[in-house]
C-alpha cells in the first residue's frame, strides 16, 4: 500500500525532552484514506418486521453462531426479499439463489453467487465470545432507580508513544501510556486473600447449599436446637470444603499457565542500549517496539513496521486463536516499506492513534500521526495479535498498540460453558419434590405437637399438668411452630445436601474413563477423546437425532486429484508411480506426490500439432499453479542485530532457548472453561518436500543464533488454506508446473524446467457470496488476463456467449456432461475459466472497484457487483475433480447409529450429486431406500411438495425405507417462520430414515439443529470438524468436535473431542448408555437411602410425643451421608455396567434403553419413595416390637435401627450391581467394617464429646444381645425380599430387551459377528447387512446371510 504526498519534511518532537534527533522522512499525505475492514457486522436482513426464522438470543459470554454473528435488533430493508447485505457470508440464502434484478440493474448483477467456504469467513464477528462494551440492562436498571444519568461509552481514540522518546525514569502518572494496563495476564478467579469469601459467594449460589447453611443457623437458635450445633456444620463445612478444594486445583492449573506464559521471553528495543533487550512478556509495555523471530509467538498486539521481506510482509499462524491453521499474510504500515533497508527503531517518532479495545478479532482501525503532520490510515491488515505465531518470514518488528487484557486474544477468553442435562432437570425437579415431602413432614410433626401438648393444657391455667418434661408457660401453637422448625433440622437428610459433590466426582470419574479408553484412541495422530464439557456425559446416553457434516468429518478431507477435463477431453488419474522431476531446473524438486500424471494429457501438453488445445493446456495448468492461496514454506533463520542492524556481527539468542513459546510446543490457551487444553496442530501441508541450497550461516557462538540443521528445517513445503488447493498444486506440480515462490505482486514459477515469474496485479480471494477465487496477471504483451477458478454454479453461469454449433459450445456441452459424471462419482469439481482485456479497461475497473469499495450504505453490494463485473464475459478453460476418501469404518459406524434408533441428519453445502453418491458409500441411504427430493423454486412449489409425500406415505411402503434428500434454497424457505413449513418438514423427516441437506450453509445447518430441538423437544447431537460446523455444534444439546483437517475451532467449540468419526459409535453406544444407566441408578439410589433414614426418624416421633427427639446418635445422623453411604453411589455412577462393552457394540439396539430414558422416568421417585416408605416400617416396627416391654434405652434401639438402615442399603446395592469388581467389593465391605469400627472406637472414649447426650459402650451392648443380630437379619430379609422378588418375575417373565440379550451372552459365550457387510467397488452403492434384530438381539441363523 503507498501513500501520496506532496514533498517531505523532517520529522521532529520538540515536546518531548531528550529524545534523540535522528529522523525520518515521510511523504506528507493529504486527507485520510480509508480504513479497509473485513466486511461490517452481519445481519439477517429482509422485513424489519419480520421475525427471524428461530430465536437464537445468546446470553453472556456470546459465540458465534456460524461465520456470522446473530444479531439482534433492526435489521436493514434494502429490498424484497432477503437482503444480502452485512456480512461477506451468505448464511440463510442457499448457493444459486438470485433475486430479480432491478429494470436498472445490468444483467450480470442477477447472478451474485452464494455458498459458504471450508474456511472461516472474515466477518469482524465470527470468533466474537463477548459482547461489545455496552451498558447492561441491570446498571440501566439501577442508574434509573437511582435518577443518576448512565455513563456513556467512552468511543475516544487512545494514543501510543513510543516508549524510546519518553525519559525512562517518568513516573506512570505523567508517562503518555502511563494509563494503559501491562502484558502482565491473569485467568485465575481467585487470588489468595480472595478465595474463601470469593469461592464461599459462588457456592452460595446453589440453592441446596444456602439451604443447609440456613440449617445451620437455625441450630444456633436455643429454642429451636435439634442436636450438637458443632455436629450439625459437619456435612456442610465437607460439602464446602470438597468443592473449594475442587476450584482450588483448578484455579492453580490455571495460575500455573499464567506463570509459564508471563515469564516467556521476547526482545523488546531499549533506548538505553540501543539494542534489543531480553524481556519477559509480562514486563512489555504499550509503546514497546519488539523485535520477533520466525515461529515466535506474538506476546502483544502490535502493528507490524518492518519485516524481513523486502516487500513489507510477513505470515501469521492464528491457530492458537481462532483454531484455523491457514496462514494469514499481514503488511507493514504504509510509508515503511520504503524504509527498509534503514529501518531503526530509534527513528521511529510517529505516535500511533488506535480505537478502544474490542472483541472483533478482524475490525481494527488506527492511524500513525507522523510529526510533521501527515496522517496514514491503519488496518487489520497491519495488526499482529497476540498468540499468533511468525511463519515463513525471518523477523519482524512492531510496536505494541495493546497489551495484557486489552488484547483482542484476551477479551475474548471466554469463560467456561454451562449446560444441564435431561436427566440433571428430572433430578432437580425430584429435588423439589423431596423439599415439599419434608414440608408435609414437619408440618405433620408440628400439627402432632401442638395436638398431644392440647391433652395437658387447659386455658383457664395455663399451666402444663402432669407434663414434668414441659418445663416453662408456653402455647400449645407456639410450641408447635417450634417444633416446625427443629423438624427442619432434624429431617434435614431428607434434602440430598452431598448428591451434588457426588455427581461432580461421579462425573469425573467417567470422565477419566472415557479420556483413558484405548479404543478410542487414534495412533495415527496419537490423539484420544478429549471431554471438555465435564458436566453432560450422561447426555450422550439420550441422543435421538445425531447431524453431521460431510467433508472431513465422514471423509478423510486428504483430497487426491483424480479426473480432469480441459476442452471437453477427459483424463483419468488413477493411483500409479509419481512423476519425475525436471532435471533441467536448480534446486531439484523431488515431489512426494500421490498424482500419476496422465500420458496423454503429457502428450497433449507437449504436442503442438494442436496449438489451440495445447494451449488450453497449459492454461489449465498455470491455473492449478497460481490461481491459489499456496504458499511455500521455506526455512528462515534471524540474522539481526540485536540493535537492528544487518552487519552480522553480533546475533541474539535462539528464542527457543529463550523460552519464547514455538507453535509446535504445547501452546497454553488462556482459557478456564476446559480441564485439559491441547495444543494447536501444525498447518494444513503438503507431503512434498523441495530441497533448498543451505543457506551461508555463520559460526556459532555463544551469542550467535544457532541455526536448525534437521532436514525438516532444510525442506521446503507447501502450505494451502484448505486441501483441496493442495491437491490442485500438487497436480500442476506433477505436470511440471512447480509454484516456487509468492509474493503480493508476483509469483515464480518453474515450468518445465524453466524459472519463469508472472506480474500478479490483482487478488480476488475467494468468499463465500461470489464461490470462487480469481488472480489478474500482467502478461508480457501487455494484456491483463484474469484466471477463475470456483464452483461450476458460478463459473458457467458467467462465460461469455457462445456461438450454436461452435468448438466452444461442444465443449461446453461436454464439460458439463463430465462435471455431473464426476459429481455422481463423488469427486469434488471445480471449474477453471479465464479472460483478457486490455490493459486499459483493467485501470478502468480498478478505479471503479476503488470508488465501490469506499465507506457508505451499501458498500458490501457494491463491491460484489464490481467483482461481478469483472468475473463475467469468461472463456471455459476446463474443470477437476478431487476425491475426498470416507474414513475408516464410516459405513459400519453410521449403520451402527442407525440401528441404534438415532436419527442421522448430513449437512454439507457439496452438490447434491456429490452429497447422494458418498450418502450410499457411508451407508447412509441403502439400495432399497426411496429418495425424496425437496428441491424447490418457490414456496409454494416446496409446500406442494412437502403435502404430496406427506399424503404418499402410505403408498410408499415396501422393502425399503425412505430417505430425505433436500438442498439450500428449499430450506430457505423452510426455516423461514412465515411459511409455516418447519411443522410439515419435520414431519416429513421423521418418516424418513435418513435425511441429506445439500448446499447448507452454516446458519442453516445452526437453523436446523435448533428447529429440530425446539419442535420436537428431542435431545442433539452435532458433529463436524471446521470452522463453518461451530454453529450446529454449539447449537445442539451435545457438541463434537474431530481434529480434522480444517484447524481446531470446531474441537474448541465442542464438548467432547474425536479424532476420528467411527469413535463416535463407542462414544454413544457403550459410554453414554454407561454414563446415563450409571448416572441415573446412582440418584435414585441416593434419594432411596435418604427418603428411609428420614421415614425411620419420623416413625420414632409417634412414641416421643412429636417433640423432634431422634433417637439415633447424632454422629451416626451426620456421618450416614458422608462417609457410611458415601462410596457405594461413586460405584454405582462410576464402575457399574449395565451390559459389557463388546455387547453394545455388536447390538446397537440396547441403545435404545438409554436414548428412552428407561432407568429414569417421571414416576421413578415416586416408586422409590413408596420402597423406602415400605423398608422404613419393616426397620422401625421391626425393632420396636422385637424390643417391646423390655428395659433398653433410647440409643441402643436408634443403634439396632441405624445397623438395619446401614446393611439394608448396602445389600441393596449389591442387588443392583450388574458386573462386580474389586471397588465393589471394597466399598461395600469397607462401608459396613468402618461404621463397626468408628463406632466402637468412639463409644469406647467418647464418655461426653462435643456437648452431645452421651453414647457410652451403646454398641457394645447391643452387639452382645442375641436380639440385635436377629433383628438385622429380619429386617434386612424382609426388606429386600419384594426387591428379590421383583428382579426374579422380571427376569422370568419379562426380562426387557437388554436383559435378554445380557442372558443371551451369558448362555452363548461364543462371541458372532455381527456384520456380515460387502461394499461395491463402485462408491455409488453399498449394502450393508446386519445379523440383529431391531432390538439388537441375534437373528436365527437360518436369517443369517454370509455375504462373501
Amino acid at each position: 500500500m503507498s501513500t501520496e504526498g506532496s514533498g517531505e519534511t523532517p520529522s521532529t518532537v520538540p515536546s518531548l525532552p531528550g529524545a534523540p534527533e535522528q529522523t525520518y522522512l515521510f511523504p506528507k499525505v493529504k486527507g485520510h484514506s480509508r480504513s479497509i475492514s473485513h466486511g461490517g457486522t452481519p445481519m439477517l436482513a429482509g422485513n424489519p418486521a419480520a421475525q427471524r426464522p428461530l430465536k437464537s438470543a445468546l446470553r453472556g459470554h456470546q459465540r458465534a453462531l456460524s461465520h456470522g454473528q446473530i444479531v439482534e435488533g433492526p435489521r436493514a430493508a434494502s429490498g424484497p426479499g432477503h437482503s444480502r447485505t452485512g456480512s461477506r457470508t451468505d448464511f440463510i440464502l442457499p448457493p444459486g439463489h438470485r433475486e430479480p434484478a432491478p429494470a436498472s440493474a445490468q444483467p450480470r448483477l442477477s447472478s451474485i453467487r452464494a455458498h459458504h467456504s471450508r474456511q472461516a469467513s472474515r466477518s469482524d464477528s465470527i470468533y466474537t465470545i463477548r459482547r461489545s462494551s455496552v451498558i447492561g440492562p441491570w446498571r440501566r436498571a439501577v442508574f434509573w432507580l437511582l435518577r443518576r444519568q448512565q455513563p456513556a461509552v467512552d468511543n475516544r481514540l487512545l494514543i501510543v508513544t513510543p516508549n524510546h522518546l519518553v525519559p525512562d525514569k517518568t513516573p506512570p502518572k505523567d508517562h503518555p501510556n502511563g494509563h494503559r494496563c501491562d502484558n502482565k495476564i491473569r485467568t485465575t478467579k481467585y487470588t489468595l486473600l480472595s478465595f474463601l469469601p470469593k469461592n464461599l459467594f459462588e457456592q452460595f449460589h446453589r440453592i441446596a447449599n444456602v439451604y443447609f447453611i440456613f440449617i445451620v443457623l437455625l441450630n444456633w437458635v436455643p429454642a429451636i436446637s435439634a442436636f450438637g450445633k458443632e455436629v450439625a456444620m459437619l456435612p456442610v463445612l465437607f460439602v464446602l470444603g470438597v468443592t473449594a478444594i475442587k476450584d482450588l486445583f483448578e484455579d492453580r492449573r490455571r495460575h500455573l499457565s499464567d506463570k509459564r506464559i508471563n515469564n516467556s521471553f521476547c526482545r523488546v528495543y531499549k533506548k538505553s542500549t540501543d539494542r534489543y533487550m531480553r524481556v519477559k512478556w509480562r514486563d512489555v509495555r504499550v509503546g514497546d517496539i519488539i523485535h520477533l523471530s520466525n515461529n515466535e509467538a506474538v506476546p502483544a498486539d502490535m502493528v507490524l513496521l518492518h519485516t524481513s521481506n523486502p516487500i513489507g510482509i510477513c505470515y501469521l499462524d492464528t491457530c492458537n486463536l481462532d483454531g484455523e491453521t491457514n496462514l494469514k499474510q499481514r503488511i507493514v504500515a504504509p510509508g515503511f516499506k520504503d524504509k527498509h533497508a534503514d529501518f531503526k527503531p530509534l527513528k521511529f517518532r510517529s505516535t500511533v492513534e488506535v480505537e478502544r479495545p474490542s472483541t472483533k478479532i478482524y475490525r481494527f482501525t488506527g492511524t500513525i500521526s507522523h510529526p510533521n503532520g501527515a496522517r496514514v490510515p491503519l488496518n487489520s491488515e497491519h495488526l499482529l495479535l497476540r498468540e499468533c505465531t511468525i511463519k515463513n518470514t525471518d523477523y519482524v518488528e512492531g510496536i505494541v498498540v495493546y497489551a495484557g487484557h486489552e488484547t483482542k486474544a484476551m477479551l475474548n477468553n471466554g469463560g467456561p460453558r454451562y449446560k444441564c442435562s435431561t436427566l440433571e432437570k428430572k433430578m432437580n425437579t425430584d429435588v423439589i419434590w423431596c423439599v415439599l415431602v419434608l414440608l408435609f413432614l414437619c408440618c405433620a410433626g408440628a400439627v402432632g405437637c401442638k395436638v398431644w401438648l392440647d391433652q395437658y393444657y387447659t386455658p383457664d391455667m395455663p399451666m402444663y399438668k402432669f407434663v414434668p418434661f414441659v418445663p416453662y408457660d408456653a402455647k400449645p401453637a407456639y410450641e408447635g411452630l417450634l417444633i416446625f422448625w427443629t423438624y427442619i433440622i432434624a429431617l434435614q437428610v431428607m434434602i440430598p445436601v452431598s448428591l451434588y459433590v457426588t455427581i461432580e466426582m461421579t462425573k469425573l470419574l467417567q470422565v477419566y474413563h472415557i479420556h483413558q479408553d484405548v479404543e478410542m484412541y487414534d495412533p495415527a495422530t496419537n490423539t484420544r477423546t478429549e471431554c471438555r464439557a465435564l458436566n453432560i456425559t450422561e447426555e450422550l446416553g439420550q441422543i435421538k437425532y445425531l447431524f453431521s457434516d460431510k467433508t472431513g468429518t465422514l471423509t478423510e478431507n486428504k483430497m487426491v486429484f483424480r479426473r480432469c477435463t480441459v476442452g471437453g477431453v477427459d483424463y483419468d488419474h488413477p493411483p500409479g508411480p509419481p512423476a519425475e522431476p525436471s532435471p533441467e531446473l536448480a534446486p531439484i524438486v523431488t515431489p512426494i506426490s500421490k498424482v500419476s500424471p496422465n500420458r496423454r494429457l503429457l502428450q497433449h501438453l507437449l504436442d503442438n500439432n494442436d496449438a489451440q488445445h495445447t494451449q488450453k493446456v497449459r492454461e489449465f495448468l498455470l491455473i492449478l499453479a497460481v490461481c491459489n492461496t499456496v504458499a511455500v514454506s521455506q526455512p528462515h533463520v534471524d540474522t539481526m542485530q540485536m540493535s537492528g542492524s544487518n552487519s552480522g556481527e553480533q546475533y541474539d539468542k535462539p528464542s527457543r532457548s529463550n523460552g519464547t513459546l514455538r507453535s509446535n510446543d504445547k501452546y497454553a490457551r488462556l482459557t478456564e472453561s476446559r480441564s485439559t487444553t491441547p495444543s494447536p496442530p501444525p498447518s494444513t501441508t503438503s507431503p512434498l518436500r523441495i530441497r533448498l541450497p543451505k543457506l551461508p550461516f555463520v559460526s556459532k557462538d555463544e551469542n550467535s543464533s544457532e541455526p536448525s540443521t534437521s532436514a525438516e528445517q532444510q525442506l521446503a513445503r507447501y502450505e494451502a488454506e484448505s486441501p483441496d488447493e493442495l491437491a490442485l498444486a500438487e497436480a500442476a506440480l506433477a505436470y511440471g508446473y512447480e509454484l516456487r515462490s509468492r509474493a503480493p505482486d508476483e509469483v515464480e514459477l518453474g515450468i518445465r524446467g524453466e524459472l519463469t515469474r508472472l506480474k500478479v496485479l490483482r487478488v480476488q480471494q475467494f468468499d463465500a457470496n461470489r464461490k470462487c477465487m480469481s488472480v489478474a496477471m500482467r502478461m508480457p504483451t501487455g494484456q491483463v488476463v484474469l484466471y477463475v477458478k470456483g464452483a461450476d454454479s458460478t463459473v458457467l453461469n458467467a462465460l461469455a456467449p457462445m456461438r450454436s454449433g461452435s468448438a466452444e459450445s461442444a465443449a461446453y456441452e461436454r464439460t458439463r456432461t463430465l462435471i455431473t459424471e464426476y459429481s455422481r462419482a463423488g469427486l469434488r469439481t471445480l471449474v477453471m475459466a479465464k479472460r483478457t482485456m486490455q490493459l486499459a479497461l483493467w485501470e478502468e475497473w480498478l478505479a471503479g472497484h476503488a470508488r465501490a469499495s469506499e465507506m457508505g450504505e451499501g458498500r458490501e453490494k457494491r463491491m460484489r457487483a464490481s467483482l461481478a463485473r469483472l468475473e463475467s464475459a469468461l472463456a471455459l478453460v476446463g474443470a477437476s475433480g478431487v476425491e475426498d476418501r470416507l474414513q475408516e469404518a464410516v459405513p459400519r459406524t453410521v449403520r451402527a447409529l442407525l440401528d441404534a434408533g438415532l436419527a442421522v441428519w448430513v449437512l454439507t453445502g457439496d452438490k447434491p450429486e456429490t452429497a447422494v453418491n458418498i450418502a450410499y458409500s457411508a451407508a447412509l441411504f441403502s439400495p432399497a431406500d426411496r429418495l425424496l427430493h425437496l428441491m424447490s423454486r418457490d414456496k409454494e412449489h416446496a409446500e406442494s411438495t412437502i403435502k404430496s409425500y406427506l399424503e404418499g406415505g402410505a403408498e410408499g411402503g415396501g422393502e425399503g425405507g425412505r430417505a430425505l434428500v433436500v438442498d439450500g434454497r428449499t430450506l430457505t424457505y423452510i426455516l423461514d417462520r412465515r411459511s409455516g413449513l418447519v411443522t410439515p418438514f419435520l414431519s416429513l423427516a421423521r418418516r424418513c430414515s435418513a435425511v441429506l441437506c445439500c448446499r447448507a450453509t452454516p446458519l442453516q445447518k445452526a437453523y436446523i439443529v435448533k428447529a429440530v430441538k425446539e419442535e420436537l423437544s428431542v435431545t442433539t447431537l452435532a458433529i463436524g470438524d471446521g470452522a463453518n460446523d461451530v454453529s450446529m455444534i454449539q447449537t445442539a444439546d451435545v457438541g463434537v468436535g474431530l481434529s480434522g483437517q480444517e484447524g481446531r475451532q470446531a474441537v474448541m467449540a465442542s464438548d467432547f473431542a474425536l479424532s476420528r468419526f467411527k469413535f463416535i459409535e463407542r462414544l454413544l453406544l457403550v459410554h453414554g448408555h454407561w454414563c446415563y444407566d450409571r448416572l441415573a441408578r446412582m440418584i435414585l439410589y441416593f434419594f432411596l437411602k435418604n427418603a428411609t433414614f428420614v421415614f425411620l426418624i419420623f416413625w420414632y416421633q409417634l412414641y416421643c410425643g412429636f417433640s423432634a427427639m431422634v433417637m439415633i446418635d447424632q454422629i451416626h445422623l451426620m456421618s450416614y451421608n458422608l462417609m457410611f453411604t458415601a462410596f457405594p453411589p461413586l460405584v454405582i455412577g462410576a464402575y457399574d455396567r449395565a451390559a459389557p462393552a463388546s455387547l453394545l457394540t455388536e447390538r446397537p439396539g440396547l441403545y435404545a434403553a438409554a436414548r428412552r430414558g428407561l432407568a429414569y422416568r417421571r414416576h421413578s421417585y415416586w416408586l422409590v419413595l413408596a420402597e423406602s416408605v415400605y423398608i422404613s416400617v419393616v426397620i422401625f416396627f421391626t425393632a420396636a416390637a422385637a424390643y417391646w416391654d423390655t428395659d433398653v434405652d433410647v440409643w441402643l434401639f436408634g443403634t439396632c435401627a441405624m445397623t438395619c438402615c446401614l446393611l439394608i442399603m448396602l445389600v441393596y446395592v449389591a442387588i443392583e450391581t450388574r458386573s462386580w469388581t474389586v471397588i465393589h467389593l471394597l466399598a461395600l465391605s469397607g462401608s459396613l467394617i468402618a461404621f463397626f469400627v468408628l463406632t466402637l472406637i468412639y463409644q469406647s472414649l467418647c464418655v461426653s464429646c462435643f456437648n452431645l447426650p452421651s453414647t457410652y459402650y451403646v454398641m457394645h451392648h447391643a452387639i452382645s444381645d442375641p436380639i440385635y443380630w436377629l433383628v438385622v437379619i429380619i429386617t434386612t430379609v424382609t426388606a429386600l425380599a419384594p426387591r428379590l422378588a421383583y428382579h426374579a418375575i422380571r427376569n422370568s417373565v419379562r426380562p426387557g430387551t437388554l436383559r435378554r440379550a445380557v442372558l443371551a451372552r451369558r448362555r452363548n459365550a461364543r462371541s458372532r459377528l455381527p456384520y456380515a457387510a460387502h461394499y461395491r467397488t463402485s462408491a455409488s452403492q453399498a449394502h450393508v447387512y446386519r445379523s440383529t434384530d431391531e432390538d439388537g438381539l441375534q437373528k436365527p441363523q437360518t436369517e443369517v446371510v454370509a455375504i462373501t
